[in-house]
């Protein structure tokens, strides 16, 4: 079989002779030169529909070309070759693609499902110290009047009664951030940018915080950190490295099953403590409306849709009684929790 020879050395190609032997291949030019070279020295480096080439590991720029019906020999000689991978090859393109998808499929499904099982898991104390840190970082963004304060911890004590006390406490606080959002953070705190204050009335954030306090209750803020930033990331930030500022957790996407759990704990909890759900979805449908450029940062975080609106506007009892979640004075002080020169309570 003719060849055409690349040594490697003179840059020229040589046309030689080719035979195939018992582990080597033996090539001559006629004129008396002769090589044997030994199988584990050839490597194929490429083929197309007529030529083969081989190449040898001892020599660079060593290339011997073949004739494309040198193939089977070259099989015989080197193995057949692995076009995909070894395993791949074994089993076949088609099946190693079946495989391959399972095992994605596999593996999505336990990256979706892992978080909600390990979340529960997860050391409050842990957490609490990462909430503590974040808060800590909005400085003087954190809205420090005292009565009105005491309102904002009143509207979350009416709609779930003991919550801002005890060891376990959530810790809520208002951000004088000119962003229309609310969001609960590790560690049980929660907090409210200064537009769902002023401009929602206290009906129907008693509805938004209703809502963050499911999330908190139901570990959603771990599951959320492990689904999005994985577990090794997660150690870090609860060892104190906080490689993710707190802008960005604020905007922490929960999935759709914890969006509508949140949302069936907070109608209850309105339920339960006589707040009308209808300014909550007034709000929502308000919000959706008005998006982009009023709630952006709020939809990016609780996406919004017209079945959520209509949940809440579904719950309204017209043989209950409902009452106001604040009154008057606890109302106004809420209004000014961000004005620093409002009256501080005794």
């Amino acid at each position: 079989m003719e060849g055409r020879l690349y040594d490697g050395v003179s840059g020229h190609p040589h046309e030689v002779d080719v035979a195939f032997a018992d582990g080597a291949i033996a090539l001559g030019n006629g004129h008396g030169w002769t090589e044997r070279v030994d199988a584990n020295l050839l490597k194929r480096v490429g083929d197309d529909a007529k030529t083969l080439r081989l190449g040898r590991s001892d020599i660079a720029g060593w290339r011997l070309i073949l004739p494309a019906d040198a193939r089977d020999r070259v099989a015989a000689l080197l193995g057949r070759e692995e076009r995909y991978g070894r395993w791949i090859d074994r089993i076949g393109l088609v099946p190693a693609l079946v495989v391959g998808g399972i095992v994605t499929a596999m593996a999505v499904g336990f990256g979706y499902i892992a978080p909600h099982w390990i979340a529960p898991h997860v050391p409050m104390s842990w957490e609490r110290n990462v909430g503590s840190a974040m808060v800590g970082d909005f400085g003087k963004l954190r809205c420090r009047n005292a009565a009105g304060q005491q309102a904002l911890e009143a509207l979350v004590e009416r709609v779930a009664p003991g919550a801002t006390k005890g060891s376990d406490a959530i810790k809520i606080a208002a951000l004088d951030v000119p962003v229309f959002n609310a969001a609960a953070l590790p560690g049980g705190y929660i907090v409210v940018f200064k537009p769902a204050i002023t401009e929602t009335a206290p009906d129907a954030l008693a509805g938004i915080l209703a809502h963050e306090v499911a999330h908190v209750r139901r570990r959603h803020v771990a599951e959320a950190l492990i689904r999005e930033f994985g577990i090794g990331a997660l150690i870090r930030l609860f060892a104190g490295d906080i490689g993710a500022n707190a802008e960005q957790l604020v905007a922490l996407s929960y999935t759709r099953a914890n969006e509508a759990q949140a949302d069936a704990d907070a109608i209850a909890m309105l339920k339960r403590a006589g707040i009308s759900p209808k300014p909550t979805a007034a709000l929502f449908q308000r919000l959706q409306k008005e998006a982009p450029a009023y709630s952006a940062e709020f939809l990016q975080s609780h996406p919004l849709s017209g079945r959520r609106a209509q949940r809440f506007a579904a719950s309204f009892d017209p043989h209950a009684t409902y009452r106001p979640v604040l009154d008057r004075d606890r109302s106004d002080a809420l209004f000014n929790i961000c004005w620093k020169h409002a009256a501080k309570a005794g």
